[in-house]
């Protein structure tokens, strides 16, 4: 009940900041906005208080010469006027719809681009996005123990959990596995070489130290908790299910942009296009972190590999075996029946090798259990 207990309060504790940082995020994307505007495309300015909704206008600036540049701003400022006022038509519907229309005639006579964003629409998803990631990073740097830190909580789970499973292999193969924290990487590289350890597990042994030597204030690179958490949790028990959503991602795109095509997304209204690309980026990078924190390879593929190389080398010795006790009968002048009992001798001593072999597995797997 006691963890039960923790893991809600944590929960709670992080569904707090994320709807904390998503408010504060949204509250200042006016201001965020317009800077990424001047900063990024110079060429634009934003009107964000003229249309009665919450719908931006994105302009380009007026570039026409001094004699002109008044007569522009007179008639720029009269259409907002009017839609301020709502002075086109008592319906505010109507009377938005005909201030887009004036301000679209009033763009193509004076050869400037106009856009209508809804950022609520457009740019939400990163908001999720941002917020979800500042709520996890904080919760992940939260004191272990916490009730709060419920990612920090979730990575010690999976510490133990690699550790636990790491020191009974090590036990079943006879080589201690408290030894390695005292030994340098190249030292333990060059123990694990010499054991019946799959190869795989020096990759694990070393992830494994690194987040110890982080825990214990050895370390101080902050990227080791999160690179565990992505490797041994994320990546294994959700790789499949980000990339299946990077996919549905795709098809919303593609959705999106078949309906532009379609014209039935204006060209000067690109809120619903800018949502899908919006979701489609976030997937994109979650998936790329995603790919850049897991192994190289799945460590059950990795192993078998490394079985069927042992298989292989085996059969290469039994192959040679025969080839030298046929050769040796043969070349000392003896019948078949030489032959054959030295065959029979072999493979007596196969069978009796393989249930050995089975009997040490077994005894290995209770010492394990």
């Amino acid at each position: 009940m006691a963890d039960s207990s923790q893991n809600t309060t944590g929960l709670f504790a992080f569904l707090l900041i994320f709807t904390l940082t998503l408010v504060g995020t949204v509250s200042m994307q006016k201001m965020a906005v317009q800077g990424a505007i001047n900063a990024v495309f110079p060429n634009y300015e934003i009107y964000a208080d003229v249309l009665p909704g919450v719908e931006w206008i994105i302009m380009g600036r007026d570039l026409a010469p001094k004699d002109e540049f008044n007569t522009q701003r007179d008639q720029l400022n009269e259409i907002f006027y009017k839609l301020r006022g709502g002075e086109y038509d008592r319906d505010a519907t109507v009377n938005m719809l005909r201030g887009k229309k004036a301000l679209r005639e009033f763009t193509q006579n004076n050869e400037r681009t106009l856009y209508f964003i809804n950022p609520y629409l457009a740019i939400f998803p990163l908001h999720v996005f941002l917020a979800g990631l500042i709520a996890f990073l904080v919760s992940m740097y939260l004191p272990a123990g916490s009730n709060v830190a419920w990612v920090r909580n979730k990575l010690m789970r999976d510490y133990d959990r690699v550790g636990s499973l790491l020191e009974k292999q090590f036990d079943a193969h006879g080589v201690d596995f408290r030894q390695m924290f005292d030994l340098s990487r190249y030292k333990r590289e060059q123990l694990l070489r010499f054991t019946t350890l799959p190869q795989v597990v020096v990759t694990e042994v070393e992830d494994y130290i690194s987040l110890r030597d982080y825990i214990e204030g050895k370390s101080r690179n902050f990227l080791v908790p999160v690179l565990f958490y992505f490797r041994y949790r994320i990546s294994a028990s959700y790789g499949n299910l980000i990339q299946g959503l990077v996919s549905g991602g795709a098809a919303i795109l593609i959705f999106v942009i078949g309906l532009r095509g379609l014209k039935l997304i204006p060209p000067e209204e690109p809120s619903l296009i800018l949502m899908a690309l919006s979701i489609e980026f976030i997937l994109l990078i979650v998936l790329m972190v995603t790919f850049a924190g897991s192994a190289q390879e799945e460590r059950l593929d990795r192993v078998v590999k490394e079985l069927e190389a042992e298989q292989r080398d085996a059969i290469k010795q039994q192959t040679d075996t025969i080839h030298e006790v046929l050769g040796r009968t043969s070349g000392g002048g003896g019948d078949g029946l030489s032959v054959a009992d030295s065959l029979s001798e072999y493979e007596e001593q196969r069978l009796l090798d393989e249930v050995l072999s089975l009997m040490i597995k077994e005894a290995e797997r209770k010492r394990g259990a």
